[in-house]
């Protein structure tokens, strides 16, 4: 059908209503890519879609058994996780979800393993070389991005690795990787924040400064004592160790957040549906029980920052998991809740789990397990060693 230009009934002046239907009912990635192709028109229609966060891993097992068997997920509206087939080549192994709308995949069966960054809905295609001084090649567990390799000239990269006992960075410029020493005893954060990459775990952050072409380094920012907690509001607390920490960008600010163990529930109904937050129906935390900490980061000067506690994620909720993490506000995407918590939990375990937390009450809205048909039974009980959340860009 020809087109009929301004005013006529070709198919590029369907109304925008209409066009964003069909837009979101095409079933996968390179379909809406596509679809955005074929006009300004189309394009501008498909501008107005949502699309909801992934949730993607990879089941091969720390032995390589089960290589390259992966599962992909979607939150849809109602807040549940759907199976879906992610555009992802056949044989890769996920090793984490990056920024920018890129996975970081590897070969299994290759001796070196290299990074192959893939956009999974329009195909990109952007290869690293392998990270040699991570001892642990398996537990890479995040790659986060300064820009996207596809779009900008010079862009940068800061792998983290699970135990963190050193960070890996990458100049587009060099094209390899530089060693940066940097230890936790748990899973460190990493987020690109205003043109820089900042590092952190429990309550201390680095910043990665590259000045005139130098090594990078990694330089400690002085936390000033806040005096309290700002904003007057008290969290549960928790008593428990610190298991992750994340840096996430939210509303313009940048958030540190902590994961920690041993939460205690106030009653029988804190959770929804009565199922209680560590699987065992009991009142108390449990081994499995968890509690998110927040603090908003505030700049005190060049190398000082004071870290505000907080309760209030705003019109925001926090997409947590040792692969990524990252802000999406209800507003835009109605299947979140507004200030919750969606964490990734047991990581490594054949039975994981996202938990809904509220963040004021700190109270678990549903247990969901990832998904109880994809398959996983039978495998290598250390499947789903990876995972994590993804955010698709079209």
């Amino acid at each position: 059908m020809a087109s009929g230009g301004r005013g006529g009934t070709g198919w590029s002046s369907l109304p925008a209503d209409i066009l964003l239907s069909v837009f979101a009912l095409l079933p996968s990635g390179a379909d809406r890519v596509r679809f955005r192709a074929v006009c300004a028109g189309w394009a501008a229609a498909a501008a107005a879609w949502r699309p909801g966060p992934w949730l993607i891993g990879s089941r091969t097992d720390r032995s390589g058994r089960a290589a390259g068997a992966m599962s992909s997920f979607w939150l849809c509206p109602g807040g549940r996780l759907r199976p879906f087939a992610a555009n992802v080549p056949p044989g890769m192994e996920y090793l984490s979800s990056s920024s920018h709308g890129y996975l970081a995949l590897s070969d299994p069966r290759a001796s070196h393993k290299a990074i192959v960054l893939l956009n999974p809905v329009t195909g990109s295609r952007v290869h690293l070389q392998p990270i040699a001084f991570f001892k642990r090649w398996v537990d890479l567990t995040t790659v986060v991005l300064s820009a996207d390799p596809c779009a900008a000239a010079d862009w940068a990269a800061l792998a983290v690795g699970f135990p963190t006992t050193c960070l890996a960075y990458y100049s587009s410029a060099t094209g390899a990787w530089a060693r940066l020493d940097f230890g936790a005893a748990g899973c460190a954060g990493v987020e690109c924040f205003r043109g820089r990459f900042y590092v952190a775990f429990k309550h201390q952050i680095c910043v990665c400064e590259v000045v005139d072409g130098d090594a990078p380094a990694l330089i400690p920012l002085e936390n000033v004592d806040a005096g309290g907690d700002g904003d007057g509001d008290e969290l549960p607390a928790s008593g428990g160790r610190v298991l992750e920490t994340h840096l996430v960008e939210c509303g313009g600010d940048l958030l540190l957040v902590s994961v920690r163990d041993d939460v205690v529930y106030s009653s029988d109904d804190d959770v929804m549906g009565g199922v209680a937050a560590d699987q065992g129906g009991s009142k108390g935390g449990g081994e499995d029980a968890r509690a998110v900490e927040v603090h908003r980061v505030e700049w005190c000067g060049d190398d000082e920052v004071r870290l505000v506690r907080t309760v209030d994620l705003g019109s925001n909720a926090l997409f947590l998991g040792r692969n990524r993490a990252f802000a999406l506000s209800p507003a835009e995407f109605p299947m979140c809740r507004v200030n919750c918590v969606y964490l990734v939990d047991r990581q490594g375990h054949p039975d994981g789990l996202v938990r809904v937390l509220d963040m004021e009450t700190q109270w678990t809205h549903r247990d969901e397990t990832i998904c109880p048909d994809d398959g996983r039974r039978g495998h290598f009980p250390a499947g789903w060693a990876r995972r994590g959340w993804f955010f698709p860009n079209y």
